[in-house]
């Protein structure tokens, strides 16, 4: 199924209907289930982004993969979903109100830091920006 939501992806991201592709995944996924109810439709290259992100979701839980999905996947802006309120989950708090996974001004977050022991190892490496001084250290 991960080909399957990688062409939806790729369609999406030419311009093209990608719908046939989540469906099939959807299909497979419901089985003797299966009902227009569950099927999607086509829509923005935004709602499309989302809809493949929140089936891979699905697909692929407990594999540590949403992070670098989000990550990856970008808005109809170019903007990683990380700074989209709709590509995260509600917070059991209130249900209703969505925030970012990452409020722009953090948007450093979105790379990892250089350990210290690579820094140590390699004068010229620098740091990744919003993470400290570029200063080997012990």
């Amino acid at each position: 199924m991960p080909m399957l939501l990688m062409m939806a992806e790729i369609e999406n991201g030419l311009g093209n209907p990608c719908a046939s592709y989540i469906n099939e995944v959807r299909k497979r996924a419901y089985g003797d289930k299966w009902g227009s109810q569950y099927e999607y439709h086509d829509g923005t290259f935004a709602e499309n982004e989302l809809a493949i992100l929140h089936e891979r979701d699905k697909e692929f839980v407990w594999e540590g993969k949403r992070w670098f999905d989000v990550v990856r996947i970008k808005d109809a802006n170019g903007e990683s979903l990380a700074f989209s309120a709709e590509a995260n989950y509600p917070d059991n708090e209130t249900p209703t109100n969505k925030t970012p996974l990452i409020n722009k001004d953090e948007a450093y977050k979105l790379l990892w830091p250089v350990d210290i022991n690579t820094l140590n190892n390699d004068d010229k490496l620098l740091q990744t920006p919003g993470y400290g001084g570029n200063e080997a250290q012990w």
